[in-house]
């Protein structure tokens, strides 16, 4: 099985895949006309709440993909601030996003904590990730979920309610236990870890018998767009080795 990658933009299709969860400041800051720039000090969060970001929702390139440049519409920024989630490890998700990346979710890992980081949402704002996350979709993927009691934000102390999107399918566990994620800094960690494109490369070759730009390409399709039912296909191979929350 072989796909021939030939698209103008296959760099940029494949680091998608294989570098998630993105590139994300270790401190907090503000998503303003598509960029990252620091928190201005005194920050009023008035009018938002906190949704926590332990995948690719913590990083700038993705909020951009998500939101746009002019896509906060009225709320015009979005904060994020860094915290310490206790109790869980953020580890591979049984499951394939569209753009060909294992996407994180949240695994209990007692002794763990892990640094990630609070998208503090409008209410349009959370209309939007919402609807990113596929709440709504006639097959959910991901279900909003409190944490209570685990997290230690770093500007506003333990935060009593803090959602969590957490994958339905539940966590890829090829050995029988989860895989934390190499690029999510982690204190006390329990599991093995890799990042996204060892893994990826793990499951087209053991799984699929197919190189992993090969397997990204049947994801995406040759627009680029995404193909759904390839997805869906390579998601429900993943199923027998998921660990379902």
């Amino acid at each position: 099985m072989s796909v021939v990658l030939g698209a103008p933009n296959e760099a940029e299709l494949l680091a998608r895949a294989f570098d998630y969860p993105y590139a994300a400041p270790d401190g907090a800051y503000l998503f303003r006309a598509g960029e990252a720039v620091p928190l201005p000090g005194g920050y009023d969060f008035t009018g938002r709440a906190p949704v926590l970001a332990h995948g690719s929702n913590r990083a700038p390139a993705q909020l951009l993909r998500k939101f746009g440049r002019e896509g906060q519409g009225a709320d015009g920024e979005l904060p994020v601030t860094p915290v310490w989630l206790s109790g869980y490890d953020v580890v591979f998700s049984a499951q394939f996003a569209l753009y060909g990346a294992l996407p994180a979710t949240l695994h209990p890992s007692p002794g763990t904590r892990v640094r990630v980081h609070v998208t503090w949402l409008t209410e349009a704002q959370r209309a939007i990730m919402d609807r990113s996350e596929g709440l709504a979709a006639a097959t959910p993927r991901y279900r909003l979920l409190p944490l209570p009691g685990c997290v230690a934000c770093d500007l506003s102390g333990d935060l009593s309610d803090a959602p969590a999107y957490l994958a339905l399918t539940g966590a890829l566990a090829p050995d029988g236990v989860p895989v934390a994620f190499t690029n999510v800094r982690a204190e006390g960690r329990r599991f093995a870890a890799m990042d996204g494109r060892q893994m990826i490369v793990r499951i087209a070759r053991e799984l699929f018998q197919c190189e992993a730009e090969a397997l990204i390409r049947r994801i995406v399709g040759e627009d680029g767009a995404g193909n759904m039912e390839e997805r869906d296909r390579a998601t429900l191979a993943l199923e027998r080795l998921a660990l379902k929350p």
